[in-house]
């Protein structure tokens, strides 16, 4: 953590730094300056009521992205619902202004369908439907055996369609960034127009700045995207496994057991025992997305399998830029938590941002997250909640 004695002199550190930004968005308040509004990219759900909410927001959302819903599933997420590919072009049809990708990002599917032509045709007929009705501009992708064999069918639509390089690739510098850049170009998808680095670099802002400008530098006509609200352990220990093990599953060989291994002996365990650590979690409050205009141009919202309430009460935050709550509330992998302990997300300010993008992870000759969160946070009492509480 920072090299301060203690909290307060590192908060009292940080003030410089934070008055600054609060000038300028005082003189925002009155029209004098504007700070760039950064746009979001949001998860999409097959649902008339939060299709209609996007809508209305589609003036802070550069991008949505979405499952297919239908077949195989292929994405990193275990299916919630079903949807055929005409339900979720009446929805996408809606969102005119905002690009749409197609969620083609499990960590592997199974071996034999990388050779399965019919398979391999049937994914790119659905996708084909989208480009067609829906006007989505490509997939996000984490398996670089399956982008080779849908670009070897040869069809004419992988040409339509960006391969975007997903999260969990944890792309963190421009080397990894450039080979990345490199295979896509030898298929026959067409370059991507965004990345998603690695959410390591919310808090390590001098690799996020090299990173960033080595990779437009290169002369990449390329957005940089940060995901903001996954929350999960930073640099987590247990991530390529999970994402295995939801893999596997999806494949149909076995159940899920994912929760049930976390539940004991993965991150649900390390957060019991450990609370305050989620606070080195490389999150990016609502009140700190301006702080990363001049290092990124989107920030991407996370949660699509917690239901819609969630997404509305997210969203609504990182548009607003404001949250007044239990900061849990708006996280992904630890929303659980918001059930356990209640973190008041204002009294995090003044400082949060500098303080913990300044962090040396040296945590076992300092204190600084367990002051914050013995500061900012209360255990809850047990309670039931409705079951409409968890949709």
């Amino acid at each position: 953590m920072p090299e301060y004695s203690n909290f307060n002199h590192a908060l009292c550190a940080c003030q410089c730094y934070e008055a600054v930004f609060l000038y300028f968005s005082c003189f925002e308040s009155y029209g004098y300056y504007k700070i760039p509004s950064m746009k979001l990219s949001v998860p999409f759900i097959p649902d008339e009521k939060y299709t209609n909410f996007l809508k209305n927001k589609t003036r802070n959302i550069e991008s949505v992205y979405f499952s297919l819903h239908s077949g195989q599933v292929l994405d990193s997420r275990m299916r919630c619902k079903t949807a055929t590919p005409h339900e979720l072009s009446k929805g996408l049809q809606h969102l005119k202004s905002v690009k749409k990708y197609c969620l083609l990002n499990s960590r592997f599917i199974n071996p034999n369908l990388y050779h399965d032509t019919q398979f391999l045709n049937q994914t790119l007929d659905k996708l084909e439907y989208l480009v067609s009705h829906a006007n989505i501009n490509g997939i996000v992708f984490c398996d670089a055996y399956f982008l080779n064999a849908l670009s070897a069918t040869k069809r004419d639509i992988t040409g339509f369609l960006e391969a975007v390089p997903g999260i969990n690739f944890m792309i963190d510098s421009y080397q990894k960034a450039a080979s990345m850049f490199e295979f896509i170009r030898q298929t026959r998808f067409k370059f991507p127009k965004k990345i998603v680095l690695d959410r390591s670099l919310n808090r390590n802002i001098r690799q996020l700045e090299k990173t960033g400008s080595e990779i437009k530098k290169a002369g990449n006509q390329i957005k940089i995207e940060l995901l903001a609200n996954e929350g999960c352990i930073y640099h987590c220990p247990f991530k390529l496994t999970h994402d295995a093990q939801i893999s596997f599953s999806n494949t149909g060989l076995i159940p899920d057991k994912s929760f049930q291994t976390n539940l004991t002996i993965g991150c649900h365990a390390w957060f019991y025992k450990t609370p305050a650590n989620f606070l080195k979690s490389p999150f990016i409050r609502p009140e700190d997305i301006d702080m990363y205009t001049q290092t990124a141009d989107t920030i991407k919202l996370c949660g699509r399998t917690l239901g819609v309430n969630f997404l509305y009460k997210c969203i609504s935050a990182y548009v607003e830029k404001s949250y007044n709550g239990n900061l849990f509330n708006l996280m992904d992998a630890t929303h659980w938590l918001s059930d356990v302990y209640h973190i008041e997300n204002k009294k995090l300010d003044p400082g949060f941002f500098k303080l913990l993008t300044s962090c040396t992870k040296n945590c076992k000759n300092c204190n600084v997250c367990r002051d914050l969160f013995l500061k900012t946070a209360r255990q809850k009492p047990f309670k039931l909640k409705q079951y409409k509480d968890y949709l």
